[in-house]
């Protein structure tokens, strides 16, 4: 290999080390993750968080959390139920956090939530989880109070 397409190989390796080489911050779905929310069956809505190598899955559990709230609160909805499963929500067994797990040895979270107006069995605040969680998904290391 000449010096010349040796250097090239260096740069990029460094360009590549460089953008992989952080956690993914709590952003929409792109290059390197982010969170994406879709139609769930019936009622229920669908949030995940994919994370990259350097993500730890704590963290994108709490991301997918806090994007579950944003939710909520984009549809004026003061509390929303989380479910861990289709199988969780059709039993209406709500779980305190979403689920993770890996999808190509990357970290991913996801639930299946429900909004509704009314504080119900297992429902979150919409406003206590934004404010609990706001400096958590600004900083590198979430703090799980």
């Amino acid at each position: 290999m000449n010096i010349r397409r040796l250097g090239h190989v260096a740069l990029a390796t460094g360009l590549l080390l460089a953008l992989g080489g952080c956690a993914t911050p709590y952003k929409s779905l792109g290059l390197g993750g982010g969170f994406q929310d879709s139609n769930g069956p019936g009622h229920l809505e669908r949030v995940d968080f994919a994370g990259n190598g350097y993500s730890d899955p704590e963290k994108m559990k709490i991301f997918a959390l806090y994007r579950a709230a944003e939710t909520a609160q984009a549809r004026k909805k003061e509390f929303f139920v989380m479910y861990d499963s289709l199988l969780s929500a059709a039993r209406n067994r709500p779980s305190e956090m979403p689920r993770v797990g890996t999808i190509g040895g990357f970290p991913w979270a996801f639930a299946f939530i429900r909004f509704t107006d009314q504080d119900v069995t297992g429902a979150n605040n919409t406003a206590e989880i934004l404010k609990r969680y706001a400096e958590a998904v600004k900083s590198p290391i979430p703090d799980q109070k």
